[in-house]
C-alpha cells in the first residue's frame, strides 16, 4: 500500500508537472478549518480545553489541519487531559496493588492515544521533521534548477 503524502512531506524529486498536481490535490481536498475556533462541548475538561486552544493557536494558515480533524484532535485533547489527571495522581497516590499502581497502566494508555493522535495530526518531532525535510529538500532543488552550481 502506497502511503500519500503531502508536497511539504515529500522526499523525492518532482517535476514542476507533479507539484502542480500534487498542489491542486491538497487544495482539493481542504476543507478549511473555521470549525477548530471553538472547541468541541465534550472535551472532558478545562485541561482538555486549553490544550485544544493552544494547538489551533499553533496551527497557521498554511497547516493541512482542517475541519475534517476535528475528532482526532478532540481525541488527542482528551487523551491529553486524562494524561495529565493520572500522573498528577501517581505524584500523590499510594494505591499499590501487588506492587503496582493501576494508574500506571492507564498512563501508558494514555501516552499511546496522544502518539496516535499526535502522529495523525502532525504533532510529533518525527512528523514535523518529515515535513520539514519535503519543504527543505524542494527548496534546494528549486534553487538548483534556477542557479545551478553558481
Amino acid at each position: 500500500m502506497k502511503i500519500r503524502k503531502s508536497l511539504e512531506a515529500q522526499t523525492k524529486h518532482l517535476t514542476q508537472e507533479e507539484i502542480k498536481r500534487k498542489q491542486l490535490e491538497q487544495e482539493s481536498v481542504f476543507v478549511g478549518n473555521e470549525q477548530l475556533e471553538h472547541p468541541p462541548d465534550w472535551l472532558v475538561n478545562q485541561i482538555a480545553i486549553n490544550e485544544w486552544i493552544r494547538l489551533v493557536e499553533q496551527f497557521n494558515k498554511k497547516s493541512m489541519i482542517s475541519n475534517l480533524d476535528y475528532n482526532s484532535l478532540g481525541g488527542y485533547c482528551n487523551a491529553f487531559a486524562r494524561y495529565v489527571s493520572i500522573v498528577t495522581n501517581l505524584k500523590t497516590d499510594v494505591m499499590i496493588v501487588e506492587d503496582v499502581n493501576p494508574l500506571v497502566g492507564l498512563e501508558l494508555k494514555y501516552s499511546e492515544e496522544m502518539k496516535k493522535y499526535g502522529s495523525l495530526l502532525g504533532l510529533t518531532m518525527e512528523s514535523r521533521l518529515k515535513a520539514g525535510s519535503g519543504i527543505v529538500t524542494r527548496i534546494d532543488k528549486t534553487l538548483d534548477e534556477e542557479f545551478g552550481d553558481v
